[in-house]
């Protein structure tokens, strides 16, 4: 939960840039900011499917259980 929290705040900072009307002298810094934004963009995007994964593990955990479930009542009792 942490690391989320500190993608936030460091895409929020680099997104202020642009919002408080900062300017760029150098052609390359402003090409080094909007690679920072996209490693940002990729690591927040690794966070969610990180956590999709788990959410799908889980569910794919709980549909055994109801199976063995039915299983179970249907056979056994």
């Amino acid at each position: 939960m942490k690391r989320k929290k500190d993608i936030n705040k460091e895409s929020e900072k680099m997104a202020s840039i642009y919002e408080s009307g900062g300017g760029f002298g150098n052609p390359n810094a402003k090409e080094e900011h909007d690679r920072k934004i996209q490693l940002l963009m990729h690591k927040q995007n690794l966070e969610i499917s990180k956590r999709n994964f788990i959410i799908s593990i889980i569910l794919a955990i709980v549909a055994i259980l109801n199976i063995g479930v039915l299983i179970y009542q249907v056979f056994w009792r």
